[in-house]
C-alpha cells in the first residue's frame, strides 16, 4: 500500500517561506531594472542563500556511528530527521545488518536506537527511531519532479568531517547496470564514505535523494525520495533487542539475569560491567534440560585480573537463591546465596589452590549427588568436598562478581565427564619427545657458587640464555599449534573420506574448519544448538504441513525470526566462513549460511543440498513425484538464496549470479565439494590479508581432502618455494610429476625443479 506522508519543518518552514519569498520579489525587482546588480554582487547573492539554506538545514542532519564485528568502532554515516518524534532516514548500509549504532545529534546529545522501524535492503533504505522529541523535520519533496541541471545542496560527514556542505545539481535520471531496475538520481556532487544518508535538497530545502552510492570524482548516485515516502507508509518495527543479534546471546540456551551484560560470540561467553545483584552479581542460566542428580557440570573461565570473581551457579531459583562456585583473588570459593543482601550469603568455604593458574584459563567443575554432596575441582584437583543441603535442585549456569570481565569456554553438563587424557605419564612423554628443544631446568648449590665466582658479566650472561629459553619455548608453543591443526585435518580428511557410506556431519566438516584457526569452542555444543534450532522450527509445523509448507516456514524462521543473514558489511571478514561464529552472529557468506539450512532442512527430514553457482552458493530443495508410476513428471524444485535469505527462481538465479546458467548449474554439490569451496574462500581472505600461514594452513586440509587436487598442490609447491622451503617445494613438485608426468602445464615446475635441485634440495 502506498501512502503519501505529509511532514510539516516547525521553526524551519516560515524561515524558508520568507527566505524564498525575499528571493522572489528581488527577481521580480531584478526584472524591472537588469542593469541595478552586477553578476558578481548577484553570485553574491546566491552564495548567501546557499550558506542561509544549510544553517536552516544543519539541525536536522545527524551523526550515525557503527561499530564493526567485533564490537569495536566501525564506520560513519548521515541521517536526517523525518518525524519530530525521533524517526530518522537513512542507508541501510550505514547501519549495517544486525549491527549496534549510536545517533549524534548536532546538539551533542547521543542516542542508541529505541527500534528498526523499517529497512528495504534493495533500495538501501532505513527508518530507526530514537527516543526523542520536538527535533526539526526535513520535508519531502517528489522526485517525479526533478529536472536535469536543477540545482541540489546536501549536507553530511564525509570522511568524518561533520555536517560538510556540498552543492550541485542533478546530473540525470538513470537505471544503473547492477540495481533492480529501478531508476536512481545521478548528482554531480562528491560523495565519500561517511556521506552515505545524506539528505540532496532541492532549493526549496525539500529532500529530493538520498546519497547512497559514490561513482568517482564529483560524482554519485543517490535513491530517490519517494522510494523513502514509500517505505514510510510500511512500517515494521523491530525492538532493537530483537535487531542486534551480532554477540547477542542464544536465548534458546541462555537467559541473563539481575541486567548483567552478557555477551556470546566465537564459542566465548563474556560477562561485562556490574550487575545489579550483591556485589555486582550477575547470572547467566542454562535454558537446555540438565539430567538428574546426580550429575556433573563444568566450565573453563579466565579473569580480567584476579580481584574479579566468576564461574558456576547451580541450584537456582532463577533470582537470588543459588551456590556458587568460583575463583576470587587467587582461591577458590564455594558459597551459598539465599537472599539479595549481604545477610543471605554464606561463605562456605574459600581454599587456595597450587592448581589454579593465575592469569589464565581455568577449568572449574562441580559434582553434585542427591544427598547434598557437591565435589569441586579446579584442573582436575578437588579443591572443596563438602555436604550442604540448603538448596537441592535449581538451575545452572555462570556467574560473575565486581567489576572486572570474565571470560568462560567450554560449559558443559554430563552425568558423569572422562578424567583428562593428559595424565603425568603422558606429559612425560611428550616431554620427551621435545627434550633436545630443551636445558637443564635447576641446578646445584655447587654449580650456582660458580656461577657467582665468574664475577660481574654472570648475570647479562644469564639473562641471555633466559632469552634462548623463552626463544624455544616459542618454538614448543609453535609446535603445539602444529601439531593440533593436523590432527585437525586428519579429522576433517577423515570425515569426507566416508561421505559415499553417507554418514558425513556436512556441519561437523564445516566446525572442523573453524577449529583450524580457533580451538577455544566446543564443537559439540554447536551441533546442539543446531539440535535446538531445529526443534524450536518443528515446533511450528502442523500435522497437515507438507514438505514444501515445511521448507517455506524454515526459510521464513530462520532468516526471518531468527535474523540469520548476509554480511553486506564485512563479506571477506574470516569470521564468515567460521561456522560457530556464523551461529554466533548470525551473519554469514551464501555457503555458510547455506549448510546451516540444509543441515537443519536434514535434522527435519526436508530433501535440500548444496548448489555451488559460479560466484554464489545456494540451496536446492528437490522433492520427487510420488508414486513409481510418476513417468515423466519432472521433480518438484525450489531455490533458496540463504544470502537474501528468500527463495529465488533459475531467472532470479541467474541475475544474481550475472551469468546465464545451464541445466547441469543446478545439479547439488558433494559436501566434499562445499567443504573445499569453504577451504578455498579462507586462501582467498588470507591472501588478502597477507597472512602466508594460515594461506598454507587451509591448503594442506584441501591436500588432506583430496590428495589429487593438482591445482591446490601445485600452489603449495610454490607458497613453499617462497617460504625458502625448497625440501618441501620438491616433494609437491615430484608427486605432480609423477602422476602426469607429460602435462604441458607442469613445464615451469619442472625448470623450478632443477633450481631447486642445484640449490642442494633433495626429497627423502
Amino acid at each position: 500500500m502506498h501512502v503519501t506522508v505529509f511532514i510539516t519543518l516547525r521553526s524551519f518552514y516560515p524561515k524558508l517561506v520568507f527566505l524564498f519569498l525575499s528571493c522572489l520579489i528581488s527577481s521580480v525587482a531584478e526584472e524591472t531594472n537588469s542593469t541595478s546588480l552586477s553578476e558578481l554582487e548577484l553570485a553574491k547573492r546566491d552564495a548567501k542563500d546557499f550558506k542561509n539554506l544549510a544553517t536552516l538545514i544543519k539541525p536536522s542532519v545527524v551523526v550515525i556511528e557503527s561499530v564493526d564485528r567485533n564490537g569495536y568502532e566501525g564506520g560513519r554515516g548521515t541521517g536526517f530527521v523525518v518525524r519530530e518524534d525521533g524517526v530518522i532516514a537513512t542507508n541501510f548500509h550505514v547501519i549495517g545488518e544486525h549491527r549496534d549504532f549510536s545517533v549524534r545529534l548536532t546538539d551533542g546529545r547521543t542516542f542508541r536506537p529505541h527500534s528498526i522501524l523499517a529497512i528495504d535492503r534493495d533500495r538501501d533504505l532505513a527508518l530507526i527511531k530514537i527516543e526523542a522529541k520536538e527535533l526539526p523535520v526535513l520535508q519531502l519533496g517528489n522526485s517525479q519532479d526533478l529536472i536535469p541541471g536543477q540545482a541540489v545542496l546536501s549536507i553530511g560527514n564525509p570522511l568524518g568531517y561533520e555536517h560538510s556542505v556540498s552543492r550541485g545539481v542533478i546530473a540525470a535520471i538513470r537505471e544503473l547496470e547492477f540495481g533492480d531496475g529501478r531508476p536512481m538520481v545521478q548528482v554531480a556532487i562528491p560523495i565519500e564514505p561517511g556521506s552515505s544518508g545524506s539528505p540532496a535538497l532541492d532549493l526549496n530545502g525539500n529532500v529530493i535523494a538520498i546519497l547512497s552510492i559514490k561513482s568517482g570524482g564529483a560524482m554519485g548516485f543517490g535513491v530517490p525520495v519517494n522510494e523513502l515516502k514509500r517505505l514510510l507508509g510500511e512500517l515494521a518495527p523491530i525492538p532493537i533487542k530483537n535487531w542486534l543479534t551480532i554477540g547477542a546471546l542464544d536465548e534458546l540456551e541462555w537467559k541473563a539475569m539481575m541486567n548483567g551484560s552478557w555477551k556470546q560470540r566465537a564459542g566465548i561467553i563474556s560477562a561485562v560491567g556490574l550487575g545489579n545483584g550483591f556485589g555486582g552479581r550477575m547470572l547467566c542460566l542454562n535454558q537446555t534440560k540438565f539430567p538428574k542428580l546426580p550429575y556433573e557440570i563444568e566450565v573453563e573461565v579466565k579473569l580480567e585480573n584476579e580481584s574479579g570473581a566468576a564461574g558456576l551457579v547451580f541450584h537456582s531459583d532463577g533470582k537470588d537463591r543459588h551456590y556458587g562456585f568460583y575463583p576470587t583473588n587467587g582461591s577458590l570459593r564455594l558459597t551459598r546465596f539465599e537472599g539479595p543482601n549481604v545477610f543471605s550469603w554464606t561463605i562456605l568455604q574459600t581454599i587456595p589452590s597450587e592448581a589454579y593458574r593465575l592469569n589464565e584459563w581455568n577449568r572449574l567443575r562441580v559434582r553434585l549427588e542427591e544427598n547434598g554432596r557437591m565435589i569441586c575441582s579446579v584442573n582436575d584437583e578437588v579443591v572443596i568436598d563438602l555436604v550442604d543441603r540448603g538448596l537441592e535442585s535449581g538451575q545452572i549456569g555462570l556467574c560473575k562478581f565486581r567489576e572486572p570481565t570474565a571470560r568462560f569456554r567450554f560449559f558443559r553438563v554430563s552425568k558423569r565427564f572422562p578424567k583428562s587424557k593428559v595424565t603425568p605419564a603422558f606429559t612425560n612423554q611428550v616431554r620427551k619427545l621435545v627434550r633436545p628443544l630443551l636445558h637443564r631446568d635447576s641446578l646445584e648449590p655447587s654449580e650456582i657458587d660458580e656461577l657467582v665466582n665468574m664475577g660481574n658479566p654472570t648475570p647479562q650472561a644469564l639473562r641471555d640464555h633466559a632469552m634462548d629459553l623463552e626463544k624455544k619455548a616459542k618454538e614448543i608453543k609453535r609446535l603445539a599449534g602444529e601439531v593440533r591443526e593436523r590432527l585437525v585435518i586428519q579429522e576433517l580428511a577423515k570425515s569426507l573420506r566416508i561421505e559415499e557410506r553417507g554418514s558425513v556431519d556436512l556441519l561437523r566438516s564445516a566446525l572442523l574448519i573453524a577449529r583450524l584457526d580457533n580451538e577455544n569452542f566446543d564443537l559439540d555444543s554447536y551441533l546442539e544448538k543446531a539440535d535446538l534450532l531445529a526443534s524450536k522450527i518443528e515446533k511450528s509445523f502442523t500435522k497437515s504441513s507438507t514438505q514444501e509448507e515445511k521448507l517455506l516456514i524454515l526459510v521464513k524462521q530462520l532468516f526471518g525470526e531468527m535474523g540469520f543473514h548476509g554480511s553486506t558489511l564485512d563479506y571477506h571478514h574470516r569470521s564468515n566462513s567460521y561456522m560457530n561464529e556464523v551461529i554466533d552472529d548470525r551473519e554469514g557468506l551464501p555457503i555458510t549460511l547455506s549448510i546451516l539450512l540444509i543441515e537443519l532442512a536434514n535434522r527435519l527430514d526436508l530433501p535440500v543440498s548444496g548448489l555451488g553457482l559460479p560466484g554464489h552458493f545456494m540451496a536446492i530443495y528437490k522433492e520427487d513425484p510420488p508414486g513409481e508410476k510418476s513417468g515423466k513428471r519432472k521433480s518438484r524444485e525450489l531455490l533458496i538464496d540463504s544470502f537474501g535469505g528468500k527463495i529465488v527462481s533459475r531467472e532470479e538465479a541467474s541475475r544474481i549470479t550475472g551469468v546465464t546458467l545451464d541445466e547441469e548449474d543446478f545439479e547439488p554439490v558433494s559436501n566434499r565439494d562445499i567443504i573445499t569451496r569453504m577451504l578455498r574462500n579462507l586462501i582467498q581472505s588470507a591472501e588478502r590479508e597477507e597472512d602466508s600461514v594460515a594461506r598454507l594452513r587451509y591448503v594442506d586440509a584441501i591436500i588432506a581432502i583430496d590428495p589429487n587436487d593438482r591445482y591446490t598442490r601445485a600452489m603449495r609447491a610454490m607458497i613453499h618455494y617462497g617460504e625458502g622451503r625448497f625440501t618441501d617445494a620438491l616433494i609437491d613438485i615430484d608427486f605432480l610429476i609423477e602422476k602426469n608426468p607429460d602435462a604441458p602445464e607442469l613445464d615451469p615446475l619442472k625448470v623450478l625443479r632443477g633450481r631447486l635441485i642445484e640449490q642442494g634440495a633433495s626429497a627423502p
